[in-house]
């Protein structure tokens, strides 16, 4: 079967935003987020977030409520909006609840993949490692996360696809919040792994190898605690 986009594939960041439609500022504030320029736990002001793109709080009012659908952002009444922050708890769960999901995404894919579609995922661990050797931190973290929910995509089911996309995007607030200084917390060569064992189909160190890179990535959080400022004005403003 051929390759599958899923609905909740990452959106391309975005460079100057001031009076953009709801779209892009949900595009810039969704990457700004999963790419740790935002940290968990950080207040989403909507007069603070509207004078910096230049728009109505209505439009940042719209985006903030679908940030909230994505589990990305938490919104509580007559309180406002913060960058979700999970608890330990939390931390944990979405880590069980991905190696569940994520082995039957493998399974499937092992089933039903065309070696063309296998190339894809080549090709993608091929431009993670570039990232990596060249330092690009941000660009990995984003190939890293892309790797998994083009995975689930070629699972054939959509509702899988949804799940890990959602779960990457919870996983990367995880990372933003516990992860160990230094810590390299999703790697290409395990990438590599899942794909060589999918190419020969075989299911069961498929699995075995998901399970330990997810494991892996498991590994390189602390679940400590941290708290930042950020000035919207400067991180979105028109330059």
């Amino acid at each position: 079967m051929g390759k599958r986009a899923t609905k909740n594939s990452e959106p391309a960041p975005m460079g100057r935003s001031a009076g953009g439609t709801d779209i892009s500022i949900h595009r810039e504030l969704w990457s700004a987020i999963i790419d740790h320029r935002i940290p968990p736990g950080t207040a989403l002001p909507e007069d603070a977030l509207s004078t910096a793109f230049g728009v109505s709080r209505t439009i940042v009012r719209k985006v903030l409520q679908r940030l909230g659908h994505e589990r990305l952002v938490d919104i509580v009444p007559n309180k406002g909006a913060t960058v979700a922050k999970p608890s330990n708890d939390e931390a944990r769960q979405v880590f069980d609840a991905r190696r569940a999901i994520e082995r039957a995404v493998v399974e499937r894919v092992v089933a039903e993949a065309r070696e063309q579609d296998i190339e894809t995922l080549v090709d993608l661990v091929a431009d993670e490692k570039l990232a990596f050797d060249g330092g690009d931190k941000r660009r990995r973290l984003t190939l890293s996360g892309e790797f998994h929910r083009r995975l689930a995509g070629l699972s054939g089911n959509d509702v899988l696809a949804s799940i890990v996309s959602e779960l990457v995007s919870r996983t990367s607030l995880i990372i933003a919040l516990y992860e160990l200084p230094g810590a390299v917390p999703c790697s290409h060569n395990e990438h590599l792994e899942i794909i060589d064992a999918i190419r020969r189909r075989d299911t069961k160190k498929a699995i075995q190898y998901m399970d330990h890179h997810l494991q892996h990535i498991e590994a390189q959080i602390d679940l400590s605690d941290s708290s930042f400022d950020v000035d919207f004005a400067k991180l979105f403003g028109a330059q």
